[in-house]
């Protein structure tokens, strides 16, 4: 039965006709030009995407926030944890304070005992009997009791001068008064004498008249005439004596005016050095309080603790160092990529690029359509030496509401970049360069 069927076959073959190789050739061409032209007309008007590749991770936009202190110090507390959450202006670690507080307290003190001395010498130049304590004094001595001291010595010399004061005011006012009472005595003395001396006088004319015509003896006269000269005599220590107890009083008055004058003149020396200690102690003690406030390291912003430095109390930190670093809450993430040198001249900020998260499948978090928003105007280079352009990548809010149920974005994440380029057909990638080379070597 085999050997039938192959007997048939080879009487069926033996009957067909022989083909023609020009056919052939022919059928093949067509194939051969249709498929060419096929494939050029698909390189030369499908577009492909170029792309910049680069690989980076996820960081905040403004960055972590390294915490500093201005001044030295030894660490007495740590008042927050790793990891631990803060808010703005959260204490989050405290220095010794015993210099510091030992200064403000001098200063405290010096100020105080100062502003009273302004303002009890105020009270003395106004003439005023009552002293008004300056603002707060009251408050600060029922917080310190040496300042409540200050004010009560302040507040007893206060006393102690104006009694000075009224006692020499007084004894010259007393002597005055005296001196008035002897010179309305020595006038009236005076007035006494000048009387009789009038009426020695007009009996002494008649009895010279009477001794002319020889009807009186000269002993008479004579006695009036003595009279006459005593009286005179004690006019004249009467108005003497007026005069003194005048100059007298304005001796007084002078000493009264020059008390007056030397009291102002006091105050008001020591008023102005008053015044300029209080300044002086201002200074130190806003200086002071300066001081206390910046041994406690306060968070500038509110974020999450990391990469504490110090946990030791009496640890020893020096002005600058830094002590704890802060990530910012509620910022904004960005993917920072690295690029190649040779790369940047096809990466402008605004371009369009997509993101992938490497730390989840692709088929989980498909790629995000990006741009770019930064990219450095110099290049860089990291400890290892490595030079490369910096390139950061919007990453849209949205973003995490795509993320797998329990998964979110954190800063360190890796990424995997792919910065878009302008569109070019197949035929493009390879013909530009046989143009590059051919443009080259006309050049050359």
């Amino acid at each position: 039965m085999s050997a039938a069927a192959d007997a048939l076959e080879a009487a069926f073959d033996a009957a067909l006709p022989p083909p023609k190789l020009g056919r052939l050739l022919a059928t093949a061409l067509v194939v051969l030009t249709v498929g060419a032209g096929g494939i050029l007309g698909w390189a030369a008007v499908t577009p492909i995407e170029r792309a910049v590749i680069g690989q980076g991770t996820l960081v905040a936009e403004s960055r972590r926030k390294t915490v500093m202190l201005l001044d030295a110090g030894l660490l007495r507390s740590l008042l927050v944890r790793e990891g631990e959450q803060v808010v703005e202006g959260q204490p989050l670690l405290r220095l010794d304070t015993t210099q510091a507080d030992a200064a403000a307290a001098q200063a405290r003190a010096v100020f105080w005992a100062q502003s009273v001395r302004a303002a009890r010498l105020i009270a003395e130049r106004q003439d005023s009997r009552e002293m008004q304590l300056p603002e707060g004094a009251s408050d600060a001595g029922r917080a310190d009791p040496s300042i409540a001291s200050l004010i009560e010595a302040e507040t007893r010399l206060y006393a102690a001068r104006w009694e000075a004061y009224d006692g020499a005011i007084s004894v010259n006012r007393t002597r005055i008064a005296q001196l008035q009472g002897q010179m309305a005595a020595y006038a009236a003395q005076k007035e006494a004498t000048a009387v009789r001396l009038q009426a020695i006088r007009e009996e002494l004319g008649g009895v010279s008249q009477l001794v002319t015509r020889g009807y009186a003896t000269r002993t008479r006269q004579w006695e009036l005439q003595r009279a006459e000269a005593e009286l005179v005599g004690n006019l004249g220590q009467y108005q003497a004596q007026e005069a003194q107890a005048r100059e007298s009083i304005l001796q007084a008055e002078l000493e009264m005016a020059n008390t007056r004058l030397n009291r102002q003149q006091e105050v008001a020396r020591d008023l102005q050095e008053a015044q300029a200690l209080r300044a002086d102690a201002e200074q130190r003690l806003r200086g002071a309080e300066e001081v206390l406030a910046r041994r406690v390291a306060r968070a500038p912003e509110a974020g999450i603790v990391t990469d504490i430095r110090f946990f030791t109390p009496g640890s020893s930190i020096a002005a600058g160092q830094p002590v704890l670093d802060l990530v910012p809450l509620d910022n904004r993430l960005v993917a920072e990529v690295r690029l190649a040198l040779n790369d940047v001249e096809n990466v402008r900020v605004g371009q369009q690029a997509r993101l992938r998260l490497v730390a989840f499948r692709t088929r989980e978090v498909p790629l995000i359509e990006t741009e770019v928003i930064y990219v450095s105007a110099d290049r860089q280079i990291d400890q290892q030496g490595n030079a490369f352009f910096l390139a950061r990548i919007a990453v849209s809010p949205e973003v995490a509401a795509r993320l797998p149920a329990g998964s979110t974005l954190a800063p360190g994440m890796p990424v995997e970049a792919f910065v878009l380029g302008e569109k070019r057909t197949a035929l493009d990638y390879v013909l530009r360069p046989l143009s590059d080379g051919l443009r080259r070597a006309l050049r050359d």
